[in-house]
């Protein structure tokens, strides 16, 4: 019984940080918040060690536990201390007192503490419970603060300005604008404002939209100028245009093209359109025709009209007489205002065997030769056949007719008093010139002008190079215009002014 007692005193005395060692292979017991906060409230309400033992006494550290050796031993006390053996001897003779529970924390406290903490780290200020939260605007940056204001300014100034250009575009004609809308009436009804408003938008849209000239060739020169206009389009008509990976881009140029020009060149004044940007087109065309010059004027795609998603090639801005003009054109959106003017073209792929204008040459050179007051009705009565294959059917059977009355006209020389006294002459032999069609006399003509030219070429060639390379010069001086030159004598004042 004594020895019984005794162990219950060691143990009473044994402090609660002594534990029963885990095994080796156990995981580690990772400490939760809890259990931090609940420690921190334990070791406040730690007793100091009592009088007679050193705290730093290494006699006072955690020793190797007890097990108790009686089931009915009780419970180890986490804020007993350990007492020294003659008090535990003393004290067995008399009753032992009820071991004193350990306090927990106060749990109200822990709850209003973890709730805080939650709070603070979600952005909702203090809490409902701690006074109330922020405003959102505290929770804004001074950048984005910035930004705000910028973008309510912005859209101020844009609505101030729509407004204003509204009315801007709805005031009341000038002298100069009567002219110009003589349909549009003057005051400030809702009709007239708004008519005057819509006017005017579209003559501001029309600004990119039309061409930018009235007038896109200058007035033609009487002595130098062609009774006729060939306007030729640069793409799938002149040259072709293909892509690949081994090569890039690659252009190549129609068959008798160079003949095609040089040919109608005594005939026709020739204009090439394209509705590529100027920059692109601009060295193709210089490549095309390098010398001598056969095409006089190039139009690019800004001299066109947008309508409707589409670039069209408006004649009517051409400055011509459009009964003398003739277009080749293969895009059917480009020829959509003047159809009776376009001999549409099938778009040449790139084949080098291809005569397409070799043949429509005799055509033209009719149209010409001719001297037709009006091209749109010729063309338009080949409606939608081939124009060279037609053509070349019709001479055939002129040719034909004409042969019929040759034949005719022998017939009856040979019958008259005339016919007999050429024959006794020996003056009876028939030219061939009775035999010809009036085309191709012209055509022979056609054909001796063009070699002449080319002989005259050959000539002067290195004259003519000279020249041409003078007038760029010259060109290029005349363009130079500097900034400060600008300032010092103003802007360049056009010919003929004082």
């Amino acid at each position: 019984m004594l020895g019984r007692a005794l162990n219950r005193s060691l143990l009473g005395a044994r402090p609660l940080s002594a534990v029963v060692r885990a095994p080796r292979n156990a995981p580690p017991i990772s400490r939760s918040p809890h259990y931090r906060f609940q420690h921190r409230y334990s070791t406040q309400q730690q007793q100091p060690p009592p009088s007679g033992k050193d705290p730093q006494d290494p006699s006072a550290a955690v020793s190797d536990p007890i097990l108790p050796t009686d089931a009915n031993a009780s419970p180890l006390s986490s804020d007993s201390t350990r007492t020294p053996p003659q008090e535990a001897s003393s004290s067995s003779s008399t009753s032992n007192p009820p071991p004193s529970e350990p306090q927990l924390p106060e749990l109200e406290m822990f709850l209003k503490e973890t709730e805080k903490a939650e709070k603070a780290s979600s952005g909702g200020g203090i809490g409902r419970g701690g006074g109330g939260s922020l405003p959102k605007s505290a929770y804004i940056s001074s950048t984005d603060r910035k930004r705000e204001r910028l973008a309510r300014v912005l859209f101020g100034s844009f609505i101030v300005s729509l407004f204003g250009g509204v009315l801007y575009m709805g005031r009341e004609l000038d002298e100069g604008e009567k002219n110009y809308y003589k349909t549009l009436e003057q005051g400030w009804s809702a009709a007239a404002f708004t008519a005057r408003v819509k006017a005017r938008t579209n003559d501001l849209l029309n600004f990119y939209n039309e061409p930018p000239f009235e007038k896109l060739l200058p007035d033609p020169l009487p002595d130098y100028s062609r009774p006729y206009t060939l306007v030729i389009s640069l793409e799938d008509v002149c040259v072709h245009s293909t892509w690949d990976r081994e090569h890039g881009w690659r252009i190549a140029k129609r068959p008798g093209l160079d003949y095609f020009l040089a040919y109608l060149f005594q005939y026709y004044e020739i204009v090439v359109f394209t509705s590529q940007h100027e920059q692109t087109a601009a060295p193709i065309i210089q490549k095309m025709d390098q010398y001598p010059g056969y095409i006089m004027f190039p139009l690019f795609r800004a001299h066109t009209r947008y309508k409707g998603g589409k670039y069209i090639k408006d004649l009517n801005y051409l400055n011509r007489d459009l009964s003398k003009v003739i277009m080749l054109e293969a895009n059917s959106d480009a020829w959509s205002e003047n159809p009776n003017n376009t001999i549409k073209m099938q778009p040449w792929n790139g084949d080098p065997g291809d005569k397409g204008l070799i043949s429509l040459i005799p055509f033209l050179e009719y149209i010409a030769a001719m001297g037709i007051s009006d091209v749109r009705p010729v063309i338009e009565g080949f409606g939608d056949k081939h124009i060279p294959t037609e053509f070349s059917r019709r001479e055939a059977i002129a040719r034909a007719e004409h042969m019929k009355r040759v034949e005719e006209q022998r017939k009856n020389r040979k019958s008259t008093a005339g016919g007999a006294l050429l024959r006794a002459l020996g003056m009876n032999k028939q030219t061939t010139n009775d035999e010809k069609t009036f085309m191709d006399l012209a055509r022979e003509r056609g054909l001796q002008a063009y070699h002449e030219m080319q002989k005259h070429i050959e000539d002067h060639k290195e004259e003519m190079l000279q020249e041409q390379k003078k007038m760029e010069k010259e060109a290029s001086e005349m363009m130079k215009t500097s900034l400060s030159k600008i300032f010092t004598e103003g802007l360049p004042k056009p010919p003929g002014a004082q």
